[in-house]
């Protein structure tokens, strides 16, 4: 009896420091950008690593004026929902499929003069795969 204790205490503390682990690890690490979306090619940003299965965010610091849509994409293929902004704001993307099936992939934001925007346009915010 004492060993099965013993064996369960074990068990419980390794479950314990994996799941504490897990979520001292699940902070979304964030990637600036800035400059001018032209107003008939899109700005895209460094690639990025997607760590986990969440949604991906644009937290949009800086929009000068006009409408712009962002959209995440894995190559030339877009992979979340596109979000359209005209403020400062934070626009989720979710992820179309599988997000799983993206950790530790190179994906990259992409920005574009949403349509009525007949200009270039400056921006700078952070963003997450997540």
């Amino acid at each position: 009896m004492k060993r099965f204790k013993l064996f369960a205490s074990i068990v419980a503390i390794s479950l314990f420091t994996i799941g504490f682990g897990s979520f001292a690890n699940a902070t979304p690490t964030f990637h600036e950008y800035s400059g001018k979306v032209p107003r008939f090619h899109d700005l895209e940003t460094n690639d990025a690593i997607k760590e986990t299965t969440g949604s991906a965010y644009n937290l949009v610091s800086y929009i000068q004026r006009g409408k712009l849509v962002s959209w995440v994409e894995k190559g030339t293929r877009n992979v979340t929902t596109k979000g359209t902004y005209s403020e400062r704001t934070t626009i989720p993307m979710d992820y179309l499929g599988n997000a799983s099936s993206l950790i530790g992939e190179n994906v990259h934001l992409n920005i574009s003069t949403s349509p009525g925007t007949l200009e270039t346009v400056d921006t700078k915010g952070t963003w997450t795969p997540n």
